[in-house]
């Protein structure tokens, strides 16, 4: 396969999903902006016009492990030792075997052909992390709507009367979007509501704000309805025409307990009903969710309870309404699109769908497995015992939310382990043969943004000495496993060859075509921007209604509830906080003998961290916020009740 030469005409960011348009500026290691859909007027971030700063320590020749060292060895001799290995694996123990983990820093051809070799050798043990940074929502979407994806198109906010941010902070993990299109409806009077526990940047330009307890987001969007029902504010025609089990649903909010689900949550019960009346008295009402509103391990029902809320009031089909999912990385939303995930097939066809399976089998000559795959957190689990060989592309699962040890135990335990990426990580010195790859900006093919826009991403330099493209790298290896076959299933002149197989396999993309993108991107199924228009992508074309989230107990204990921000972008080792501050509301602090500035000390039973303290009454009582990259060792043990008192009261207490 062969890669198009680097251009002028510009690629995409390769960041962050909202896919800002971008090319070399006079000086080459700077981006400048180029005006496009995701950023109309040419805005970069500050990370955007760094986007060209690839990191300096790049892996630059093929590698494999012999005896207790390594040595460099030429493209063939990786191919062939990776053929040889995984074949030995799948001859001894199956093709179960295998694993296969993709990236949503990889691009979408990248992640397909990832998925397609698995196939074809018989597994559907894939998946990238994307899938898991939104599962509960993108869950939620699927099951109830169709699609695990944005409902409509980032210009159409414009339209909105009311934006309801929930679980989110897009005016400083999406400054470009936000800036573009919500700052700018808001200043041309639309409302903006922000559900948070955290006062941030997006609680600033906010005309109100709910601060619930950490993880019972649900339980607000619950008592929202539940206001709506009872002052007649449902959109009816919509409800009878669109959706299914609206009787079971209002039946339960009728007996749903508003005070004590108040309670629990910790809102003002007036404050939701006024809130209630605006999403009510509204015409268009759109939402933006990010992480913050899966909870702790995804167990806070809270995307399932919003998706009750917009279909209530009608808000979903048209522009100006409907549910965004704030990606947060530059191909997330496509790395799932094209089947990196072991229970869809390219399109979000399920891996168990006859006529799926078939339509597959027609175009790469070999039906994909039935049955499917271990995700990712099972497939590490089961390195070195059920999982045998892996082959891992643009991740680096030794740093994985896990015991950095038992992870390591778990990479020494497999057969082999092949890895692609940029650069030596800790997931390379554990692996038997490594692949040097090319950066986002030095390579062809496509994204998809936060709002379902394919882009096409076109290289602005050349990698560093012998490497190339993931995708070049995996249709090579593909090549080599079925070069006997008459018909080689990975022999691939050229990008666009692999963009438009995908076309013919994955029906969200049928009307797409890699020649036609073009510099502003076309949107999947169609470029209208707006899903679900007449149906929804259901068996019978309607929407469910859930049910109202289970009340639990209002308990407050000497512990406060620790709140996270996103990590940043682990791309080109761009692994730092912003900011490496415990944000405290002041009474908590004072309670705990806190200055601001003072050294604190934030721990469960069984782990800890070290960092400084400020004070800030955006923080609700009873909650901590600090940054995810900050909290590591915390999140590993899946807490999100912390202790917090100062490093000096601890070296009193050990001396």
């Amino acid at each position: 396969m062969t890669d198009h030469t680097p251009t002028e005409t510009g690629t995409v960011c390769p960041l962050c999903g909202v896919g800002c348009r971008l090319r070399p500026g006079s000086d080459e290691s700077r981006a400048r902006g180029v005006a496009a859909p995701p950023n109309p007027n040419g805005r970069l971030c500050e990370s955007g016009v760094g986007a060209f700063e690839v990191a300096d320590e790049r892996l630059t020749e093929p590698v494999v492990r012999e005896g207790g060292g390594r040595r460099v060895v030429s493209w063939e001799t990786a191919y062939d030792r990776v053929v040889e290995q995984f074949e030995a694996v799948v001859d001894a123990h199956g093709p179960d075997a295998l694993a296969f983990l993709g990236a949503p820093h990889c691009t979408n051809e990248e992640n397909y052909l990832l998925q397609k070799l698995a196939r074809t050798l018989g597994t559907n043990n894939v998946d990238n992390r994307a899938r898991h940074c939104h599962s509960a929502t993108a869950r939620a979407l699927s099951e109830r709507l169709g699609y695990p994806a944005t409902t409509n198109s980032l210009e159409g906010l414009s339209e909105a009367d009311v934006i309801l941010v929930a679980g989110a902070n897009p005016a400083e993990r999406q400054p470009v979007a936000f800036n573009s299109f919500v700052r700018p409806a808001v200043n041309g009077g639309t409302t903006l509501i922000h559900v948070d526990p955290v006062g941030n940047q997006t609680t600033q330009l906010a005309d109100m704000h709910l601060a619930p307890r950490p993880d019972t987001d649900a339980h607000v969007f619950d008592l929202l309805s539940a206001s709506i029902l009872e002052r007649g504010g449902i959109d009816g025609t919509f409800v009878d025409s669109r959706t299914h089990g609206y009787g079971e649903f209002a039946a339960a909010l009728r007996g749903f307990d508003q005070e004590r689900a108040a309670a629990v949550a910790d809102v003002d019960s007036e404050r939701i009903r006024h809130v209630g009346d605006v999403v009510a008295n509204a015409d268009c009402v759109a939402a933006m969710v990010g992480t913050g509103v899966e909870g702790t391990n995804g167990r806070a029902n809270a995307s399932e309870a919003l998706l009750n809320l917009l279909l209530l009031t009608g808000n979903i089909g048209r522009r100006g309404a409907g549910l965004y999912v704030l990606r947060g990385l530059v191909n997330e939303q496509g790395a799932t699109d094209v089947g990196c995930v072991p229970d869809w097939l390219p399109g979000h066809q399920s891996v168990t769908d006859d006529d799926a399976r078939a339509r597959i089998a027609a175009e790469w000559g070999v039906e994909p497995p039935s049955t499917p795959g271990a995700d990712a957190f099972e497939l590490l689990s089961s390195f070195g015992e059920g999982v045998r060989g892996a082959l891992v592309v643009g991740e680096n699962p030794a740093i994985s939310k896990r015991d950095r040890e038992w992870v390591r135990q778990r990479l020494d335990a497999l057969d082999v382990l092949v890895v692609l990426d940029l650069t030596p990580s800790a997931t390379t010195r554990h692996a038997d043969v490594v692949l040097p790859a090319a950066a986002g900006v030095e390579k062809a093919g496509t994204v998809t943004n936060l709002e379902r826009r394919v882009q096409r991403l076109r290289p602005g330099s050349r990698p560093p000495g012998a490497a190339q493209s993931d995708a070049a790298t995996l249709a090579a290896i593909g090549q080599r496993f079925f070069e006997a076959e008459d018909e080689n299933y990975f022999e691939y002149a050229s990008i666009g060859e692999v963009f438009d197989e995908l076309t013919r396999v994955a029906p969200t993309h049928e009307r797409l075509s890699f020649d036609e993108i073009g510099d502003e991107g076309r949107q999947w199924p169609s470029n209208d921007g707006v899903l679900y228009r007449e149906s929804f992508a259901t068996v019978d074309g309607l929407a469910a209604f859930g049910t109202p989230q289970p009340i639990g107990e209002s308990s407050r204990t000497d512990g406060l509830e620790l709140v996270t921000g996103g990590r940043t972008s682990e791309f080109y080792g761009n692994t730092q906080p912003d900011d490496r501050l415990l944000r405290i509301h002041p009474d908590d602090a004072s309670e705990r003998g806190i200055e601001p500035g003072d050294t604190v000390l934030v721990s469960t039973d069984s782990s800890a961290v070290e960092t400084n303290a400020t004070l800030d009454a955006d923080v609700r009582r009873g909650s901590v916020y600090l940054h995810a990259a900050v909290a590591d060792p915390i999140l590993r043990e899946d807490s999100s009740s912390v202790t917090v008192k100062p490093a000096a009261a601890r070296m009193r207490t050990d001396g």
